[in-house]
């Protein structure tokens, strides 16, 4: 069985594998009798018997673990996150300027929708760049001459 990742110390950094099957990605979504592949199920299988891992963290956007399937609320011991994720503490950093898929990761693998921002100055930047278009498309305010604002 292969399983894509590399250790670092007491550290393993893991890629999930893709989730549907090949030719049809998306046809676990919408099965409700289906089960996960044998590449899929075995990665969530590795890090807590073989690793030994102490919790699991996931990062993104747009997982597939909170789309296999299962109930839609009140996960039970029967539905495949949980199955998968076992009784390892799930710990999912997920990008919660989606609210309606960090709604379903949260509900569907413990995970705490929590607003994340990789680069703190991301917002900030945003402005910039939002007040230079501004200044570029009104003339009135930017420079007559046509020279650059930042010139190299």
């Amino acid at each position: 069985m292969l399983i894509y990742g590399k250790h670092f110390g007491n550290i393993f950094l893991g890629v999930q594998p893709t989730f549907g099957y090949e030719g049809d990605p998306m046809r676990l979504l919408f099965a409700k009798s289906a089960s996960p592949h044998h590449g899929f199920a075995a990665f969530y299988t590795y890090p807590e018997f073989i690793f030994k891992a102490d919790a699991l963290l996931h990062f993104g956007t747009h997982g597939s673990l909170e789309f296999v399937p299962g109930k839609q609320v009140g996960m039970s011991g029967s539905c495949y996150p949980d199955r998968l994720i076992s009784v390892l503490p799930n710990l999912y950093y997920y990008a919660a300027n989606n609210p309606s898929e960090a709604t379903i990761a949260k509900r569907r693998s413990s995970a705490p929708a929590s607003q994340v921002c990789y680069f703190e100055g991301l917002k900030e930047l945003s402005g910039l760049v939002k007040s230079y278009q501004g200044l570029r498309e009104n003339e009135q305010r930017g420079p007559a001459t046509g020279t650059p604002l930042f010139p190299n």
